[in-house]
């Protein structure tokens, strides 16, 4: 009895998810499609501004508004893979998130700089963060580099003359 609630929550469980799935891609698609749409938008006034000989304040400002939004879809993106990554694998990978985080990172420090709005605590922050983001990037591809060294301790090449010289111990023993 106790064994057959538990398999119907969970199939009931998977069912939810794999609807949620199925509701949500169509959703990532249309927000990426919206995304490159403000883009193309906003690159059709930057060059209006620009053939027109707008105001100078104008021009920056629509510069300003594309670099934006070019950079809201690469965190999109980075955002998305985090998500279609946890569907295709069930989980999350921390290598991914990092990913996303240095680049909402570098994002933000752009932003600050095309505005001119910088201030030391501001930048040292920033600073920090990504210092922060990119130590652990790199200590968790060494950890995952000596997994792997771990789990195939010998190259391809070392491997098959291993199994070489084992077939040629294998057939001196056969005619011994």
């Amino acid at each position: 009895m106790n064994k057959s609630f538990f398999n119907k929550a969970v199939n009931f469980y998977n069912k939810f998810v794999n609807l949620l799935v199925i509701v949500t891609i169509p959703i990532i698609i249309f927000t990426l499609v919206i995304a490159i749409g403000i883009i193309l938008y906003d690159l059709r006034l930057f060059a209006a501004h620009f053939v027109e000989g707008e105001l100078k304040i104008e021009y920056e400002e629509g510069f300003k508004l594309l670099i934006r939004n070019i950079l809201n879809l690469f965190v999109l993106i980075e955002l998305f893979r985090v998500f279609l990554d946890v569907i295709e694998h069930h989980r999350i990978r921390k290598r991914q998130i990092l990913e996303a985080g240095i680049v909402f990172v570098v994002r933000e420090i752009i932003l600050i700089l095309f505005e001119h709005k910088t201030s030391f605590t501001d930048m040292f922050g920033y600073a920090a963060i990504l210092l922060s983001l990119g130590i652990t990037y790199i200590l968790m591809e060494k950890t995952y580099l000596e997994f792997k060294q771990f789990q195939s301790p010998f190259s391809s090449r070392k491997r098959e003359e291993y199994k070489g010289t084992y077939r040629k111990l294998k057939i001196k023993k056969l005619e011994d």
